[in-house]
This record gives C-alpha cells, structure tokens and sequence, in this order.
C-alpha cells in the first residue's frame, strides 16, 4: 500500500467520524426530537459536493443521485431517526451526543443508523470525485435518507413513494440496514446479507426446537432464492453452538408461511458474489450466510415495489450490536473503516467507472 492510500484512508475516516459526530448531536428520536435540521446538514453536505439533491416530505427526506451512462441506479438507503431513550437505563455514555471512547463513536443512532449515513455520504461524495476528475459511472448513483421508519414508515417512505413514483422507477438494487452482522462459525468468520424480512417480532423460545420441519422450510427459501446451502449445515449445528450465533428461534410455519408469500429474490444470485468478493479484500476467507430477518425496516416497502433490496453494512467482529434501541449505543472506528472499504468496492464493480471522453 502507497502511502499516499494510507494518508486518503486516514482523512477519509476523519471525515466519516467527524459526519456522524455531527448527526449524533441531532436529537431525531421519535419521541422529542426532529429531523429538520439533520436533514438540512446531510443536504448540504450533498448539494456541496455538487450532487443535486433534493428533501421531500412527509417528515424530511433527502435524495440525491448522480447520474451515469445508464438511468439504472443503485440507491443507498438509511433513516436519519432514531429510537428513544431513557437516561436511567444503564447508560455509561451521553445518549444524546456523541462520545469517543476506545475507538468507538457512542450515542443515541451510532448504528442505528447513523453510522451507515455517514459512510453513504462519503461514498456519495467520492464518486461525485470521481465524475468531476472524468470518471463517468455505467449506472447512476442515488442515495435516500428517510423519516419515521421508526415508526413502521407507512407515514414516511410508504408515502413517498405514492406521491414521487418517479424516484423509485429506475432503482434496479437497494445497499439498506440490516445485514453485515459477522459471527464465526466451523473456524470462519460469517456475515449476513439480509434477503428478507418477517414484519414481525414474535419469537419462539426455543423450547421444542424441531430441526426437520426448519430444515424443510429452510429448503423451500433456497430455491426461492433467499437462503445458500451452507444455511443447511447452520441450522443442523445452531443447538450446540456456542458464544455469538444466529437467533433461529423463528418458528418455522411462520418462516414457512413468509416463503409462500414472498416473490423469487435474486440477491443472492445477481449480487452475491459482488458482496462476498468485496468483502474477502478485507476480511480475507469470509463468506456471506444470506438471511431473512424478523422485525421490520424501511426495506420492505422497497421490496413491496419488487425492487431487489439487500441489507448490508458490515461491521468489525467485535462490534456488539446489543446497544441498537439499547443503552451505550456505540460503532467502532473499526466498522466504519470496514463498512467504508467494502462498500467502496462494491460500488466500484456495479458501477463500472469509464472515462467520459469516451462517451461524447
């Protein structure tokens, strides 16, 4: 490595923790706060960087593209609020600004999604870079910050999406929360592309965990495209496994019942390896184990539009994630970095820079 790339990385994570400082200090939890002024801050963090942007409602909601050789567009997508809090609940940070402790950013939204936010916004700004040093993108570059998808965004997003079609019509991928959560499993390390999404909360306790019918089910969702095989062998060996795991406590007919419903998802096989090889150029030897979540995001209303959508954002292994809606939220310094690596060179294999003079 050039010591030139290690000085561009350096200044780039500057850049990155100083942004998601920034968005930390503003109260966007559902309860007191608002998003006006993040909003305002990411736009003209955009707009200065010479991307056109633009905030809609309901609630305020940034977009901004930049337009390649073809309208086919990758959006980034995150929600600038977040959840609530209570000071009494074990907090050992400030939970309504932000803290470095340890290479950590701690504070109200750290992951949940501001982090993401902070890293989009970078990626966003360099390929903006790259088109005013001649660089032209073989698809355009968009990226969405929503309001209220704590809420459930049927007041945010879903509405956005009635009322401005026309932003949503050429999105051919959607980069959102969800994914990227590392865990070692037979001496590798493992990171989840989100596929999918229960909407719902309900768990089983585990209790009477029946692997043949999960196994059936788990089946079902590899031909349809939202598992890979290895996700077999996982759920054979999940009853013994130990320390940081997967939660298949999922019961299987509503897994089941889910599959039935869901259209064929391609993630896996037109995106797959873009992921899973941007990632080994980090994380040498790991792999991805695509994933259907419960609970719910913003996600889903993509999808509901058929748009293939992937939940990814891959954090450093030690980066615990119990803090999301959770006291002593924190990223690390670590994650970012990661997540800013991988996704910069997802975003180079889908985008395909070429020179623009070749294209006059």
């Amino acid at each position: 490595m050039k010591l030139t790339d290690i000085m561009t990385r350096s200044t780039d994570m500057e850049k990155i923790t100083e942004s998601l400082c920034r968005l930390i200090n503003y109260n966007t939890t559902t309860d007191d706060g608002s998003t006006e002024e993040c909003a305002a801050y990411i736009a003209g963090r955009l707009q200065s960087a010479g991307i056109r942007t633009r905030v809609f409602g309901p609630g305020h909601q940034v977009y901004a593209e930049i337009l390649g050789r073809s309208k086919d567009t990758i959006l980034l997508h995150a929600h600038m609020d977040t959840a609530s809090y209570k000071r009494e609940d074990n907090w050992h940070v400030p939970p309504e600004r932000a803290s470095i402790r340890k290479g950590c950013i701690c504070g109200r939204g750290a992951l949940d999604c501001k982090g993401q936010i902070a890293v989009w916004m970078r990626l966003m700004e360099d390929a903006a870079a790259a088109c005013s040093s001649g660089m032209l993108p073989g698809l355009s570059l968009a990226i969405l910050i929503t309001d209220r998808e704590e809420g459930g965004g049927e007041d945010g997003l879903a509405v956005l999406m009635r009322e401005c079609p026309e932003l949503f019509e050429s999105i051919r991928l959607v980069i959102g929360e969800g994914g990227g959560f590392p865990f070692p499993y037979r001496n590798e390390t493992y990171y989840t592309l989100q596929t999918g999404e229960l909407e719902t909360d309900r768990m089983s306790d585990g209790e009477g965990w029946d692997r043949k019918p999960l196994e059936g089910v788990l089946q079902k969702g590899i031909e349809r495209g939202y598992y890979s095989e290895i996700v077999l062998d996982y759920a054979k060996d999940w009853p013994e496994i130990t320390g940081r795991k997967l939660d298949l406590c999922i019961p299987a007919e509503h897994l089941d019942r889910f599959l039935q419903h869901a259209p064929v998802s391609t993630i896996v096989k037109n995106y797959g390896d873009v992921f899973q090889t941007a990632l080994q150029s980090a994380v040498p030897g790991a792999r991805l184990m695509p994933w259907i979540t419960p609970g719910y995001s913003d996600n889903r209303w993509f999808r509901k539009l058929g748009i293939p959508t992937a939940g990814f954002f891959p954090l450093d292994e030690r980066n615990a994630v119990s803090g999301i809606h959770g006291a002593d939220e924190y990223i690390s310094r670590k994650s970012l970095q990661l997540a800013y690596d991988v996704m910069t060179d997802v975003l180079h294999r889908l985008l395909s820079y070429d020179r623009a003079s070749s294209f006059s």
